[in-house]
């Protein structure tokens, strides 16, 4: 798994800035640099964390480059979000801040020198396995306009790396209980994170390939990832046990909606 394994922050020293987003982030200095800090207590609930660490270790598992993340203790420091309110002591995730990059690219002027062009279709494979509305959602979705403040690209050399980051609304627009009840999260055939500007970088080949890499990924794997939430940001074991499996079953179903939406319908080429 990625989370502490490249970068393992453990003291958070002060609070740098706080920003104005669903969960309220708060950009801290700790002793292994800048970062991004998501903790209990948050306007989106703890669920959202978990979503945000299970969203993160998959979109790593699917081949996609995502900032480096931790799992930190907030102990001693008392925070406080931009909206006035304190964040819970206990496990906290965050994201390394990164230098060089540029967000949002409606232009297209990052992608024609895009180091990986599969990982575009990479994106919208796994944006649409998770249901990840906070980068490009379906068109019938409730707020169906983009978020390119959600997509990110890192300047090395020349060229430009995607970035996936920000996973706190994927599988869920409720809680997870309530949104694995059923069927609709394996069933939903919308597709996600098709941004206009990425489908005339975008081929069938591509985008079949990166649907079977997401659908040969091994239950364990999900298992053990979603295994590895600390409890304190929920879900229960029962509901734990049915989101490993719809997210297997889902992985299994992503090509045929990707697919049947994005190239039979004609939308590549535009």
């Amino acid at each position: 798994m990625q989370c502490g394994r490249d970068w393992q922050p453990t003291v958070i020293k002060r609070v740098i800035d706080r920003y104005a987003s669903s969960t309220e982030v708060v950009q801290v200095a700790t002793d292994s640099g800048n970062a991004y800090l998501k903790g209990m207590g948050n306007r989106q609930g703890d669920e959202s964390l978990a979503c945000e660490l299970v969203g993160s270790e998959l979109a790593a598992l699917a081949g996609l480059t995502v900032p480096a993340f931790a799992v930190v203790e907030l102990q001693d420091l008392e925070i406080e979000t931009i909206s006035g309110r304190r964040l819970h002591m206990g496990p906290a995730f965050l994201s390394q801040a990164q230098e060089k990059v540029i967000t949002g690219d409606p232009e297209g002027s990052c992608l024609v020198r895009l180091r990986n062009r599969s990982d575009l279709a990479l994106m919208i494979a796994f944006d649409t396995w998770v249901r990840n509305p906070d980068r490009c959602p379906p068109p019938n979705h409730l707020i169906p306009a983009p978020s390119r403040d959600n997509v990110m690209f890192r300047s090395i050399g020349g060229w430009f790396e995607l970035l996936a980051f920000d996973h706190t609304h994927c599988f869920t627009e409720t809680d997870l209980e309530t949104e694995l009840a059923g069927t609709y999260f394996v069933e939903d055939p919308g597709v996600y994170g098709a941004f206009p500007e990425f489908l005339p970088h975008v081929d069938e080949a591509g985008l079949r390939s990166a649907c079977k890499n997401i659908a040969s990924i091994d239950e364990g794997q999900v298992m053990a990832i979603i295994a590895a939430v600390p409890h304190p940001w929920g879900p229960t074991q029962a509901v734990r046990e049915r989101w490993t499996q719809q997210i297997i079953n889902r992985a299994a179903r992503v090509e045929e909606i990707v697919i049947s939406t994005i190239v039979n319908q004609g939308q590549l080429g535009l």
